[in-house]
């Protein structure tokens, strides 16, 4: 499949080849220059062609949040899968035990009660199944809080059909900081909660080999923490506009926009684009509408600011730049990961040419 870039229907997810290439190269390369595993998430590209690219590159599996996102990764041939979710009552338990049977599966998790399911699973299954206890570094979404990390590990670990190898967590938070500096900030104190949990819990007794960290906004500097064994970072596959504004990454480094067509100008103070929130989604950068939904490369004073579900508007009451009607704009998803979770296929783009296409099997995969 070759044709040129005005040959593309739209809206359309376009992946910058050369740039994607970059992004995975300098992530593998700084994991194996810390000496930590690399995991990737694919939340964000939702696509075995990619996972497997990470894992030629040198990642030893797969991150995802769902058994039916494992499903897919596994069908690919995909092997080391890491389901950094709860795995809560008896149809997830027995579709876990239908994909443990093509793969090898982790679980991380917070209380006891889902230990206990998944014990009850692995003792029919005459196995353990790895656990991971998963910390709460600072989100506050699931997770436990490091003071309770023992004891529950120690019931944890008491279980016979799950054995406890490690600790998890994803440090979100440096989200919020906006700033390099604060995301360097959170990814330390993040590992620091991570590695000192990890020991009390050794002191406790309990075996954890395994402590793994999360997240594209920390992942360069949280890597060479002294005791992290394990990064899975997600976003870097792309980038977009919240990395872009947490300084971890650059208008330059994003490998994937959505480009669209302006299709009407009904007023001097707005136009109209034919992507709308069934394209771009509806998440805005830090929560706020200010911020509209994405960014236009080009036009950096024009504003996505409305969306419904076939229409992008802008506004143009303090930019008045020169649209026509039939005029293709391109665009930087505030998140790409929902982004891409809303397409079929993405575009893969060279020199202005398409050389093919990669289809999203993953998306949709909400169980």
């Amino acid at each position: 499949m070759r044709s040129e870039l005005s040959h593309l229907d739209t809206p359309s997810l376009l992946i910058d080849v050369d740039r994607m290439e970059r992004n995975l190269k300098e992530m593998a390369d700084i994991a194996a220059d810390a000496g930590v595993a690399l995991r990737p998430h694919i939340k964000t590209h939702k696509s075995p062609t990619l996972a497997l690219r990470q894992i030629e590159l040198g990642a030893h599996g797969v991150t995802v949040a769902k058994i039916g996102e494992a499903d897919v990764m596994a069908d690919a041939g995909i092997k080391n899968i890491r389901i950094a979710y709860p795995i809560v009552g008896p149809e997830k338990l027995a579709r876990l035990a239908r994909l443990m049977e093509s793969a090898e599966v982790s679980v991380s998790l917070d209380n006891f009660e889902v230990a206990r399911g998944l014990s009850q699973l692995g003792e029919s299954l005459g196995k353990k199944i790895p656990i991971l206890l998963k910390i709460n570094t600072g989100l506050a979404r699931v997770g436990v809080t490091p003071p309770e990390a023992v004891p529950l590990g120690t019931q944890l670990a008491a279980l016979p059909g799950v054995d406890l190898v490690g600790i998890l967590t994803h440090e979100g938070q440096a989200m919020r900081e906006h700033s390099l500096e604060g995301a360097k900030r959170a990814a330390r104190e993040a590992g620091k909660i991570m590695v000192d949990t990890a020991e009390q819990m050794r002191a406790a007794g309990l075996n954890i080999r395994e402590v793994s960290v999360g997240s594209t906004a920390t992942a360069r500097e949280i890597a060479y923490v002294r005791g992290v064994t394990e990064i899975r970072p997600g976003t870097y596959v792309f980038n977009d506009v919240n990395e872009i504004s947490v300084g971890v990454a650059s208008e330059e480094t994003c490998a994937l926009t959505v480009h669209a067509t302006i299709v009407s100008i009904p007023a001097d103070d707005r136009a109209i684009l034919d992507a709308g929130s069934k394209t771009l989604t509806s998440d805005l950068l830090g929560g706020s509408p200010s911020n509209g939904y994405g960014f236009i490369k080009g036009y950096s004073n024009v504003k996505i600011a409305r969306l419904t579900e076939e229409h992008g508007i802008l506004e143009l009451q303090h930019a008045k730049p020169t649209f026509e009607v039939g005029q293709r704009v391109e665009i930087i998803p505030n998140h790409v990961c929902p982004v891409v979770n809303l397409a079929d296929v993405m575009y893969l783009m060279k020199n202005g040419e398409c050389q093919g296409q990669v289809e999203v099997l993953a998306r949709g995969k909400s169980r």
